[in-house]
């Protein structure tokens, strides 16, 4: 995809009409929403190429024995990067591991960074007054062979 758009984009706090806004307003502040942040990595985790991703030897996309997952997997050819991308849509905290079996041989997994969009509230929103309610968390993950 060359370009993408997300609309609306912006929303001023005395006059709206509907919630799905990336960036409200006022007069003297601005703040980002979840929506913005999820555009944002997406946005900056592209990659080249798609690779196969299942689980119950179907793609995980919130079937009913995938219990509200949805991902996707893609290879960045300039960064030599695999990106995995996993929403959460059921509510709970769940335990994931993720096998990279078909990997090439001579390809080995080293260092890796999760990011994570979340909130220990579901409902909680980014506002003006606390604008960073919601952001991205980065840190290191550690594989074991071809499995995290």
């Amino acid at each position: 995809m060359h370009m993408a758009t997300y609309a609306p984009l912006f929303a001023r706090t005395e006059g709206w009409q509907w919630r799905p806004d990336m960036i409200w307003f006022d007069n003297l502040h601005a703040v980002r929403t979840s929506s913005y942040y999820v555009q944002q990595l997406f946005s900056r985790n592209k990659g080249n190429q798609v690779l196969p991703l299942t689980m119950n030897q179907k793609p995980v996309a919130g079937n009913d024995d995938q219990y509200g997952l949805f991902a996707s997997a893609v290879w960045d050819n300039d960064t030599r990067e695999i990106i995995v991308k996993v929403v959460d849509t059921s509510g709970q905290p769940q335990k994931l591991a993720f096998n990279f079996d078909g990997l090439p041989p001579q390809e080995r997994l080293t260092n890796g960074t999760c990011i994570q969009l979340r909130s220990n509230e579901p409902r909680l929103e980014n506002t003006l007054e606390q604008s960073n309610l919601i952001q991205p968390d980065e840190f290191p993950i550690q594989f074991s062979g071809k499995t995290l």
